[in-house]
């Protein structure tokens, strides 16, 4: 006898020798279901009592919903489930930084993984898959920054704007004074802009920052910056900063050159050695500076083979990358963009300051599938801090 033949028998038989109270028995659904199959086969075989039980709960029982065929599957929404604050894709608390409501963004589309383990993941022994290994891993666009050593990057145009056509924008490194006194795009490069000497105004935000003006003149020369930027409250120092620079000449206008740039302190090597040794993770977001329409969010995994991954969201568009971290070094993996991205593309950034008090100084060239090109740079600011390893740093 097959086990739901035995099941129904065994129903039946105690609702004879129970019959009083078999129609209170509570039974399930797939119960009746086969009672009344057993009752469509052999009408005398099941109690009339325990047919009618079984039909009026089959008919209070709701329709199943039908299913259509071969449905489309929908876009998975990381930010619906339990774990949204700590996805990378998802701003969490921090919601009220994102942009305007406007156009669709892209839904991201992440590569598919390669199916091997990576590492094990500590005492779960769970399989970190990793995606595609690179046959030619890229060479970073510009000079890496080396541990505790200043370190920005900056976008270039002509004139005094500030901004132009993205075609026309290049990237170059750039270094600040800590006093916010002076500032040099592509230094010790073929391109080098040297500010002139410049008188420094602080003062107070509504946000994090402090808000720096500095601007100096000499004959016909004259250099200016407007920045956010986060002191050392004991020296004063500036420790990050970002947003507008420009640099020219009064009398020739060809001499014109501006932009935006994110600057600080890359972490220093006994930072990154507690951040890996420990195996943290940081996260850090913040708007870019040539269009503060798009916010960026990026977490690093420090380890025995450190690695990060962002998404950068605009009211038009948005994508995702990911790839290796070297030292104070961030750099894209080509194969670790999402689908909506063309080849060529890339990010470069470095991690700034000490852990408990970081950023991201970071540059972006990317070209979307519908030839969409982006090229900007931008300051982020840590969000999660690292209790565990704060106090344990000497910067």
């Amino acid at each position: 006898m097959s086990p739901a033949r035995f099941l129904i028998a065994l129903l039946i038989g105690l609702s004879w020798s129970v019959s009083g109270l078999a129609a209170d028995l509570p039974l399930k659904d797939r119960d009746c279901a086969k009672i009344l199959e057993r009752w469509a086969e052999n009408p005398g075989s099941v109690p009339k009592h325990l047919v009618d039980a079984c039909k009026d709960q089959m008919a209070a029982a709701p329709a199943p919903e039908t299913v259509a065929a071969q449905p489309q599957a929908a876009p998975v929404d990381p930010c619906a489930g339990p774990g949204a604050a700590d996805s990378v894709l998802c701003w969490g608390p921090w919601a009220s930084l994102l942009p305007a409501a406007g156009p669709a963004a892209t839904v991201l589309s992440f590569p598919e993984e390669a199916g091997d383990c990576r590492s094990a993941g500590g005492i779960s022994g769970e399989c970190v898959p990793q995606l595609s290994p690179l046959s030619n891993p890229p060479e970073p666009p510009l000079e890496g920054c080396a541990p505790g050593t200043p370190c920005g990057f900056a976008t270039i145009v002509d004139g005094l704007t500030s901004t132009g056509d993205v075609e026309a924008t290049e990237f170059r490194k750039f270094d600040l004074a800590a006093d916010g006194t002076s500032f040099t795009v592509d230094p010790a490069g073929s391109d080098e802009i040297a500010s002139v000497a410049m008188d420094v105004i602080f003062s107070s935000r509504p946000d994090d920052f402090q808000q720096m003006r500095s601007r100096g003149r000499e004959g016909d020369d004259e250099s200016r910056l407007i920045a956010r930027v986060v002191r050392d409250g004991e020296s004063g120092d500036v420790e990050l900063a970002a947003d507008i620079w420009t640099n020219g000449n009064r009398s020739d206008s060809g001499l014109n050159r501006s932009g935006y740039f994110a600057w600080g302190v890359a972490t220093s090597q006994s930072g990154l050695s507690l951040l890996n040794g420990n195996g943290t993770s940081l996260s850090f977001a913040g708007p870019m500076s040539v269009d503060n329409a798009t916010n960026a969010a990026m977490t690093v995994n420090f380890g025995s083979q450190p690695s990060w991954t962002g998404t950068w969201t605009n009211p038009a568009w948005s994508f995702g990358a990911g790839g290796s971290v070297t030292g104070a070094d961030l750099l894209s993996n080509p194969a670790q963009f999402t689908s909506n991205v063309q080849s060529g593309s890339f990010v470069q950034g470095a991690l700034l300051g000490e852990p408990g008090q970081m950023g991201i100084a970071h540059i972006i060239d990317v070209t979307l599938t519908d030839d969409t090109h982006i090229r900007d740079v931008g300051l982020l600011r840590e969000v999660t801090a690292a209790p565990s390893v704060t106090s344990a740093v000497t910067p």
